[in-house]
């Protein structure tokens, strides 16, 4: 499989070489709006506004057009297409769910998103369920994203705990033009799947608003495997003056799911209702010299889990519910000094609890514990001719584990005008999340309330180029990854715990490409290649994506290729890896401007495969609809 993937990467790197030599040059207007630019202004690896190709760290950006072509409901999925060394699990049509079972297990470079180790923010603000210490994969919404900058290697100079492993930052949509733009898409296929959404984007003058809502539903290919969700998205900005702008958003998701256990042992009345909810308040300032925000956010959920039972058993008595919230202020600025420099600072105060329980009487898991971190960082950047310089340092104090120091450095070289060469040094680290601290499954564990925070260095060096008028655009990141201190389940005098477990290597390749071949003809491709010290289940050793997009007229025409290898569906002493290739497509042909009849096909080959042991894909699955912008 490795070698087929290896050819099959080295194929289709030819063949665009050999059509790049035959392709004239259109204008930088077209090739802007198509293309990856490597020069785009990008924000979450620096707070502020600052071209992508001299930014030290590796960042992948997800636009808006890929995100619309995908037409899914979740985020998650476009994401692990266009982002290279992004896996995400799944069970099933649509819906991830939580607890046992639960899907949506988002791996990078051989960290987890499960184990709180890679971070998802909405416009900065960091989300997550707190009890648990992971995101939760079902409040993430593709209609609410306008775009979304992944940020691979450890964030936690600006991000702080959480982040050692990357930070995923989704920058919500906003209203661009005057007057009122109305957008709707109604879709239905195999399984009873069902996905409607609508959007409304409204600006006058200083104000302006977007207000969105989603709802998806299937019966599942497997029994007890339904799904449905709700979702709500408003945000609203007034404009001060010339340089102060205020917004507000609110983002609410409702998801319900039947868990259906593994395929050998399925499981009765497994069921999972989730409410999940988030509020921000940012009072941003932009002059020439000096720029920054203040943000308030709150975040909340609520969750009831019925564990369900197996063939024989009973069901059972009491629900698990748990509780809990997150609320904080980030503040940065940056000024700039003299010619080429940028110092930003910036503090953080994030205040998190909540509690979880099954029977209030006699079996709490987590009574109303409360935490706290306090931080303060400042960040320089220094522009000498082709160089860009960067060192910066954090200082975060954690209620229970007291003062962590986060250091950052690197340097961006424009070797020429489309060629760039970086290299970055970051610390990494994660704080223990309240479930391994204090909640307890069964009589002495697995819970330890003296668990460490986990650490990490990533070292990453990319070559960024960019051909034919910046039509094609490449990058190629090597990185290399130690740490120490990681949280793992082990047998301690027979008891399972939640331990320390020691130091770790990862290393890997990361390649992205996208090329306009013609005006109405583009090719985006990535691969990753991981190698693991200590494997983890949910990540694969390899990781390839291709995807074509066609546009002749009032059609579009579009294919794509997920090949994965050596994914690891079991770690441990007795790995369990699998390998599959999918083929997707989709037609849409737009009879009126704002009208788009369309036909998507996933798994067209009906391959059988799992990304989850025990929890079988469906095979080949058709969706059609429509999607109208008024």
């Amino acid at each position: 499989m490795k070698k087929g993937m290896l050819l099959f990467v080295s194929a289709c790197l030819y063949s665009t070489i050999s059509l790049a030599q035959g392709i004239g040059v259109v204008s930088p207007d077209t090739v802007r709006n198509q293309t990856v630019d490597l020069s785009e202004v990008v924000v979450t690896g620096t707070r502020i506004p600052v071209p992508r190709d001299v930014i030290p760290v590796p960042v992948t950006v997800v636009h808006r057009s890929m995100i619309e072509q995908s037409e899914e409901t979740a985020l998650l999925p476009v994401l692990m297409q266009q982002v290279p060394g992004l896996f995400v699990t799944s069970r099933g049509m649509a819906g991830y769910g939580v607890s046992g079972g639960a899907a949506g297990g988002i791996n990078m470079r051989g960290f987890s998103g499960g184990s709180g180790q890679v971070l998802i923010l909405i416009d900065g603000h960091p989300q997550y369920a707190t009890i648990y210490g992971h995101p939760v994969a079902d409040a993430y919404i593709a209609s609410d994203a306008q775009r979304v900058e992944v940020s691979r290697g450890a964030s936690s100079i600006l991000y702080g705990a959480s982040a050692m492993g990357g930070a995923i930052n989704i920058i919500t949509r906003q209203a661009t033009g005057e007057g009122n733009k109305l957008s709707a898409r109604l879709m239905g296929g195999s399984y009873g799947t069902q996905r409607y959404s609508v959007t409304d984007a409204w600006r006058k003058g200083r104000f302006s608003s977007v207000v969105s809502g989603n709802y998806e539903r299937t019966d599942g290919h497997r029994p007890n495997s339904d799904f449905d969700s709700w979702t709500g998205f408003v945000k609203s900005g007034y404009d001060l003056s010339d340089n102060w702008k205020a917004t507000g958003n609110v983002n609410i998701a409702k998801a319900k799911a039947q868990v259906p256990g593994q395929e050998s042992r399925p499981l009765l009345d497994g069921t999972t209702d989730v409410l999940r909810g988030m509020a921000g308040l940012s009072l941003e300032n932009n002059y020439e010299k000096t720029k920054g925000a203040v943000n308030f956010y709150y975040n909340w959920g609520e969750h009831e889990i019925n564990d369900g039972y197996y063939e024989g058993g009973t069901p059972q008595p009491y629900l698990f519910e748990s509780t809990d919230y997150m609320g904080g202020v980030n503040i940065y600025q940056a000024v700039n000094l003299f010619q080429g420099n940028t110092l930003t600072g910036g503090f953080d105060v994030k205040l998190y609890g909540g509690n979880a329980y099954r029977n209030p009487v006699n079996e709490i898991y987590a009574d109303h514990v409360k935490l706290n971190e306090v931080a303060g960082y400042i960040l320089a950047q220094q522009q000498l001719r082709r160089f860009m310089l960067e060192a910066g340092l954090r200082l975060e104090n954690h209620k229970l584990y007291g003062a962590e120091w986060v250091p950052q450095a690197g340097v961006s070289f424009k070797a020429a005008e489309q060629t760039s060469l970086k290299f970055s040094v970051s610390k990494g680290f994660r704080s223990p999340n309240m479930r391994e601290l204090y909640m307890n499954f069964f009589p002495g564990g697995p819970s330890n309330s003296e668990l460490l925070p986990e650490r990490s260095f990533s070292y990453d060096f990319t070559v960024s180029q960019g051909l034919l008028d910046n039509r094609l655009s490449a990058e190629l990141t090597l990185y290399y990854i130690k740490g120490d201190n990681m949280i793992a389940v082990i047998p301690v005098d027979g008891i399972a715990k939640n331990m320390n477990t020691g130091k770790f290597a990862n290393k890997g390749i990361e390649f992205s490409l996208n090329y306009l071949i013609l005006d109405n003809l583009s090719l985006n491709t990535n691969y990753s290649y991981l190698d693991m010290e200590t494997p983890i289940t949910g990540a694969p050793g390899n990781k390839f994506y291709a995807g074509m997009a066609y546009r002749p007229g009032k059609f579009t025409l579009s294919a794509g290729v997920q090949a994965i290898d050596k994914l690891y569906l079991v770690a441990g002493d007795n790995p369990q890896t699998t390998d599959y290739t999918l083929v997707n497509a989709r037609a849409g042909w737009r009879p009126l401007k704002w009208m788009e009849i369309f036909v998507k096909g996933d798994n067209l080959s009906g391959k059988k495969y799992e990304t989850m042991a025990g929890y079988p894909m469906p095979g080949a699955t058709c969706m059609g609809g429509i999607s109208l912008n008024l």
